[in-house]
């Protein structure tokens, strides 16, 4: 299992919300703290930890958080994802906080349960308990309607949902390699997971003249000019149930942003680093590895190495453990593709 202690900076002049905070998040996290931004972008500068995340509040003496960003923006600082600690979202907030590449906003007060899933779905986690029996049921209701809705899309376009069918069984392998067994719960997560990669071109819907576009790399980038990535995560955020809300946010990333790149040249924010989480990398790379791999009659060890190898010098398309993690997976895929003989 891949899955390794993540940590956090926590930069608030309260130390009250440092340790509500700390206290919500030190089971699944390793946490340091600074008391101010001067304090936290020094911390941050000087390379002190290997960060997965920042919890940036906006109001603070000597350096605000707008401050902090800025100067992670002068020092080419963009590959952490940044949340902002606010009492309020404000228009004037939110405005001047689309200038930096944030990851989202955390409001005061701080509801525990709300609070870690909305942080473990942003960074592409799997918490044991973050989804109620209720919260499963209704969200396999979603899915299935998604699922009979686009496949007629899918064959009325002369569309094979082959491809599809096998990133959602190949997502589902490699999650449970990088998760392991974990509990019944972690399971239904893996499931929808998975699935949320069948729908990661659902945005061709509102845009069918985009099928044309599909012959090559470069005519894949001149694809998201009609938007195809930004429309299937408005497709999948049309559900407001909160009972879905953790496959919306996974699903509708997933759409968004399987075209990005770990190195930052992917598109269409060019997100670089763990601003992509490890389930978007997934995606990514099953995408490739199956339009590469499923085209050879027989699915080999050499063939296997074959497109190994050609992803691999890829750099920075994604991140190594991703690789690592297909690697680790090669018997398991052998098999599943052997099924499909």
């Amino acid at each position: 299992m891949l899955r390794d202690d993540r940590k956090l900076l926590i930069i608030d002049d309260s130390e009250v919300d440092r340790g509500v905070l700390k206290t919500i998040l030190e089971e699944e996290f390793s946490i340091v703290e600074a008391e101010n931004g001067s304090a936290g972008i020094d911390r941050i500068l000087k390379g002190l930890d290997v960060l997965d995340g920042i919890l940036l509040d906006v109001s603070m003496p000597v350096l605000d958080g707008f401050g902090v960003l800025q100067r992670m923006k002068e020092n080419k600082i963009n590959d952490i994802p940044v949340f902002l600690i606010t009492a309020e979202a404000t228009r004037e907030n939110v405005a001047s906080a689309a200038q930096y590449q944030i990851s989202g906003f955390i409001k005061k007060p701080f509801e525990r349960e709300e609070f870690l899933w909305r942080l473990e779905s942003k960074m592409g986690m799997v918490g044991e308990g973050s989804l109620s029996q209720e919260d499963i049921w209704e969200t396999e209701k979603y899915i299935s309607d998604l699922d009979t809705v686009y496949r007629r899309f899918l064959k009325n376009f002369g569309q094979d949902s082959g491809h599809y069918e096998r990133m959602a069984d190949l997502m589902e392998i490699l999650l449970k390699q990088y998760l392991g067994s974990g509990s019944e719960r972690v399971q239904d997560q893996i499931k929808m997971i998975s699935k949320a990669a069948f729908f990661c071109d659902i945005g061709n819907m509102l845009l069918p003249n985009n099928f044309k576009f599909k012959s090559s790399k470069q005519d894949e980038m001149s694809n998201d000019i009609y938007g195809h990535t930004g429309s299937g995560a408005s497709i999948i955020r049309l559900n407001y149930s909160k009972h879905c809300e953790y496959f919306v946010q996974i699903c509708a990333d997933m759409c968004m942003h399987h075209h990005e790149r770990y190195d930052g040249n992917g598109f269409p924010y060019k997100l670089v680093g763990k601003n992509n989480t490890i389930f978007t990398q997934m995606c990514r790379l099953v995408d490739e590895f199956d339009q590469m791999f499923y085209r050879y009659r027989e699915h080999n060890e050499l063939q296997f190495e074959f497109v190994r190898s050609t992803l691999a010098k890829d750099v920075g398309a994604v991140r190594s453990e991703v690789l690592e993690l297909l690697v680790r997976c090669k018997q398991e895929i052998d098999a599943y593709y052997s099924t499909l003989v």
